[in-house]
C-alpha cells in the first residue's frame, strides 16, 4: 500500500467501487495483445501509421481500429502528419502493469521455491535408513478441485505441532456454534496446510521453530454460497486447482506421504510442481490425531 495514494485499505476499496466502471473501460484498453504492443513500440520513439504497420506487420484495418481505441482512451496521443506517441497515462499504465506482472511472477517463484524447501526437507527427515519403499502408481491420483467459499481458521506457534490443535480448537468452537451436525462431510469439508512453513535452515534441512521463528497452520471448512458463517470469522474464496492426491492415515504418516508425493512429481513427464495451496484434507472426525485419515493434495501443473 505505501506505492498507493490511499490512507487505508478500506479508502482503497471506496474508490474502486466508487470508479470501477471508469476503471473496468480503462482495463479494456490492455485487452488486447496487439493494443499492449502498440503502447509497447510507442514507448521510446514516435511513429507514423506506416511504420507502426510495418513494425507490426498487421493490417491497415485492423491497426486503425486499435489506435483508435488507445486515443479515446486518452493511452495514445495522435500528432500531425498521422504521428502516434503514447501519452503520460499510457506510459504511467504500461509501467504500472508490467511492474504488477513481474511482482506477481517473483511471488509465484518464491512460493514454489518454499514448496520445493519445504518438501526437500521433509524428504531429508523422513527418507528411511534401511531403503526405500517402492509405491505402486495406483496410490496416486489426479484431480481438480472445484471453486469453493471457505472459512478459515489460522493459529501460530512455537514448537512444531503447536499451531494445528490451536487453530483445531477455534475451528471446532465456531462448527458448535453454528450447529454443524456433521463434519467433515460433502457440504462441509475440512482442509488444512501450514501457513507460512516451519523455517528451514538450509545447510542442515532441519526446521527451525521457537519464539523468534514462529509457524502458522490454517483450517478451511468449505461452505455453500448462501451459507452465512457469522461475522466473527474469515471468509475466503478458494480458486481450486489441478492436484496429485495420495492418502494415509494418521499425522505420523504425513511427511512419509508428502515425501511420496513430492517424488512422484519430480519425477513426472507429465506434470511439474505449480504455485497453488497443497493441502491436507481430514476424512473423519477425530481429535486424536493418530487416528485421522487424511487425503493430500500437492499442487501441479500440466508441463
Amino acid at each position: 500500500m505505501d506505492d498507493m495514494p490511499f490512507s487505508s485499505k478500506e479508502s482503497l476499496k471506496l474508490f474502486v467501487i466508487e470508479s470501477m466502471s471508469d476503471i473496468a473501460n480503462l482495463h479494456k484498453a490492455l485487452d488486447h495483445t496487439t493494443r499492449i504492443e502498440i503502447l509497447a513500440r510507442l514507448l521510446t520513439e514516435e511513429l507514423e501509421f506506416k511504420d507502426l504497420q510495418e513494425k507490426m506487420n498487421i493490417p491497415k484495418t485492423s491497426l486503425a481500429n486499435h489506435l483508435t481505441q488507445l486515443v479515446d482512451c486518452g493511452l495514445v496521443e495522435r500528432l500531425d502528419r498521422g504521428v502516434y506517441q503514447i501519452s503520460f497515462d499510457g506510459e504511467d499504465i504500461l509501467k504500472s502493469s508490467a511492474k504488477v506482472f513481474l511482482d506477481i511472477k517473483i511471488r509465484e517463484q518464491e512460493r514454489l521455491e518454499s514448496h520445493r524447501l519445504f518438501y526437500e526437507a521433509m524428504i531429508k527427515r523422513y527418507t528411511k535408513i534401511e531403503g526405500e519403499i517402492e509405491m505402486g502408481k495406483e496410490k496416486f491420483r489426479i484431480v481438480e478441485l472445484p471453486p469453493s467459499k471457505v472459512v478459515s481458521f489460522h493459529e501460530m506457534g512455537t514448537f512444531l505441532g503447536d499451531p494445528e490443535p490451536k487453530a483445531s480448537e477455534k475451528m471446532r468452537a465456531w462448527v458448535k456454534k453454528q450447529k454443524i451436525s456433521e463434519i467433515p462431510s460433502d457440504k462441509h469439508k475440512i482442509y488444512g496446510f501450514d501457513n507460512p512453513h516451519p523455517k528451514i535452515i538450509k545447510e542442515t534441512g532441519e526446521y527451525l521453530v521457537n519464539e523468534d521463528n514462529p509457524y502458522g497452520y490454517e483450517f478451511w471448512v468449505t461452505v455453500d454460497e448462501d451459507f452465512d458463517p457469522g461475522s466473527d470469522v474469515t471468509v475466503k474464496q478458494f480458486h481450486g486447482g489441478l492436484y496429485v492426491v495420495s492418502s494415509c492415515s494418521g499425522v505420523h504418516q504425513l511427511g512419509e506421504a508428502w515425501k511420496e508425493l513430492y517424488m512422484w512429481v519430480k519425477d513426472s513427464d507429465k506434470y511439474k510442481m505449480a504455485g497453488h495451496q497443497c493441502l491436507e484434507q481430514a476424512l473423519n472426525d477425530e481429535i486424536d490425531g493418530e487416528k485421522i485419515e487424511f487425503d493430500l493434495f500437492f499442487s501441479i501443473a500440466k508441463k
